[in-house]
């Protein structure tokens, strides 16, 4: 019987900065079985969770996009909630700063030790990296806060082609991609606690897709400039305007008047990336804009970008990116009205 099943409580983190989207989504799904039932029996006639939408206080939260969220629960009230979810949070000028929410950091952690389940959604990261759990461990979010989360928590590998990771010694540590992959938390999390009959009614009620190709279809590599190494930064101005180039690593460093071995030191420090690895992240990024937003060949796409061989082309890109260039390009095509018709 479903109403004989222990109700699992769930708390939903609001913050000013929190995405609606997300957090309404989010609250949306864990709050429709009971009226679901008569969509797909799994989903029964009783609701088996509670949620709680929870914050520092319970004064109405102002939301910087001009919603506002009236009276949510105070985390002092809370004693125990079994899953605990930091929805996205959008992050201004992309500069993630600490010791804005340290009630809510402590109630994480201290929930986290009586048995909570700790969950994030994209960004929702960041915050949830602030309790120290994740140090040590590895983590997902969304791919434009990648350069402020590790400059804050360098303690913690990410792995931003990751739609989902799950962390902890009881997998308690739950972390969602970039954008909608919030949806992948939502049906783990039901699949998890309540089984895989109702994640899969969920799926198909609200039209959700397991994002199986991982988030590198849709990353966008965003290198950093502002390392303090000028003739590093001039070479990473000419490769980005000269990336069909052959010899792209000489060739940088032929520019900057450096000797190879140098070159390769330095730009490793400065950027991050190895000059070959740094060059292949940008001309698999020019190619995903070509396929997304051009009628030209994949052949043609391959030597635009710097690859002679179309097939070597092919092959590092579903490699790096987990898909096919064909199959890119069908993902991110908007379809014209013809084709709506």
């Amino acid at each position: 019987m479903r109403d004989s099943w222990p109700a699992k409580h769930v708390s939903l983190v609001a913050t000013p900065d929190i995405m609606i989207s997300t957090l309404g989504g989010l609250h949306d799904v864990f709050n429709c079985f009971g009226a679901l039932g008569w969509f797909d029996e799994s989903l029964g006639r009783h609701p088996p969770l509670e949620v709680d939408i929870v914050a520092s206080g319970n004064a109405p939260v102002s939301l910087n996009s001009g919603l506002t969220l009236p009276q949510p629960r105070s985390i002092h009230d809370v004693a125990h909630t079994d899953i605990i979810i930091v929805p996205s949070i959008m992050v201004v000028d992309g500069e993630w700063h600490t010791g804005r929410h340290p009630e809510l950091v402590d109630w994480l952690g201290a929930m986290h030790a009586t048995g909570a389940e700790l969950c994030s959604a994209c960004s929702g990261t960041l915050l949830l990296a602030e309790t120290g759990l994740l140090d040590g461990r590895t983590a997902t979010m969304h791919w434009a806060y990648a350069d402020t989360f590790r400059r804050h928590f360098p303690a913690v590998a990410l792995r931003l082609d990751k739609a989902l990771i799950t962390e902890g010694e009881r997998h308690e540590l739950v972390m969602s991609g970039a954008a909608s992959s919030w949806h992948d938390l939502a049906l783990y999390l039901v699949a998890r606690h309540l089984g895989t009959a109702m994640s899969q009614a969920i799926a198909k009620f609200f039209a959700f897709d397991f994002h199986t190709d991982g988030m590198a279809p849709y990353t966008v590599f965003a290198p950093s400039f502002d390392h303090g190494d000028v003739a590093i930064e001039r070479a990473q101005y000419w490769i980005a305007q000269n990336l069909g180039c052959p010899s792209p690593v000489e060739k940088m460093a032929a520019h900057c008047a450096i000797s190879d071995r140098s070159f390769k030191r330095r730009f490793k420090k400065a950027t991050g990336h190895t000059p070959i690895h740094y060059v292949q992240e940008l001309r698999l990024n020019e190619a995903k804009c070509l396929l997304e937003r051009t009628q030209h060949s994949i052949d043609e796409i391959a030597w635009e970008v710097g690859y002679e061989d179309p097939a070597s082309f092919r092959r590092l890109f579903k490699r790096q990116v987990g898909i096919t260039p064909g199959a890119h390009r069908r993902k991110f095509n908007v379809p014209s009205g013809k084709q709506l018709q």
